[in-house]
């Protein structure tokens, strides 16, 4: 038995996943995970805005985080003294965002003696598999590792030929409000799986900076609004605020003049790689963009009125 400490929430819902949460001795200030509440928080953000979601309008968000890194900061503290009291033996960081959670150049030198620290990389599905397969490697859960990436794909697979056969909607996913910061990574595959189009998106790139103008160009059929972080309600607040913007040219858009905007509760299907937010995704993005399918559950997603 390993004792493990989790610096990101991906990891901490890949650990859950194998069915290992009692092996956890800590996790970091944003594993949200029921299954880890009360365990002690060994990072915290060093960018006060960004310290709670909705407490600051994305706008101050993005100034602060660029700022930060602008000054050579780092946006993320690790609990050095309660990491070594806890001593773990194995630390999962990660290594693909220097934005969304600490990574593992940062944490490095903080880690007790003996802490053998397993990284996750994944920004693709395919990623999402071999992040599995190291973490449950490193973690002696191989066979679990094994069938956690087999329902992955068979649910994935649900989803594919659930929407075979039907017209394939154009979609923008935007991934951030103020400025605009388009869907990257894992996101545009989600999007082809749920039988769509990410036309601005491309698969396994970073999430890049647009334009409210480069998203009128692209005239989608369907804008999915899944801003990092952030649960269904604050989405929901965010793109709502977004359609009252004079300044922001979002209702001009033939998709959401025809009601096609829909908000996602990103925090559990869009802004981590990890089984059970792929296939919440998926599934989300599915029934949203093929009318005739049941309406997504609205846990997951809701469709942006004015």
């Amino acid at each position: 038995m390993a004792r493990i400490a989790s610096l990101v929430p991906a990891a901490t819902d890949v650990v859950v996943a194998l069915g290992l949460e009692a092996d956890l001795v800590g996790v970091s200030h944003e594993c949200d995970h029921e299954a880890v509440a009360g365990l002690p928080r060994l990072t915290s953000s060093a960018v006060p805005a960004a310290g709670a979601t909705g407490s600051a309008d994305p706008a101050t968000v993005d100034a602060e985080v660029a700022a930060t890194l602008a000054a050579g900061d780092a946006l993320y503290r690790t609990d050095r003294a309660q990491l070594a009291e806890l001593a773990p033996d194995v630390v999962v960081t990660q290594g693909i965002c220097d934005v969304c959670a600490i990574t593992t150049n940062a944490v490095i030198g903080d880690l007790p003696p003996g802490a053998r620290i397993v990284e996750l990389s994944a920004s693709s599905l395919a990623g999402l598999g071999d992040d599995v397969r190291r973490v449950a490697g490193a973690l002696g859960a191989e066979s679990a590792g094994h069938d956690l990436v087999a329902d992955v794909s068979a649910a994935l697979d649900a989803v594919r030929a659930a929407v075979a056969g039907r017209e394939r909607r154009r979609v923008v996913t935007v991934e951030w409000g103020a400025p605009p910061f388009l869907g990257g990574h894992w996101v545009p595959e989600l999007v082809d799986i749920a039988g769509g189009t990410d036309v601005l998106g491309a698969r396994g790139e970073p999430s890049r900076r647009s334009s409210w103008e480069e998203i009128l160009d692209a005239d989608p059929d369907v804008v999915a609004f899944v801003p990092c972080g952030y649960g269904l309600d604050d989405a929901v607040a965010h793109a709502e605020e977004l359609l009252d913007d004079p300044e922001v040219p979002l209702d001009r858009l033939r998709a959401v003049e025809a009601g096609e905007l829909w908000a996602f509760d990103a925090n559990r299907a869009f802004s981590r790689c990890t089984p059970g937010a792929v296939k919440a995704a998926a599934r989300a993005l599915s029934m949203a963009l093929h009318p005739g399918l049941p309406d997504p559950d609205p846990a997951d997603a809701l469709r942006v009125r004015r």
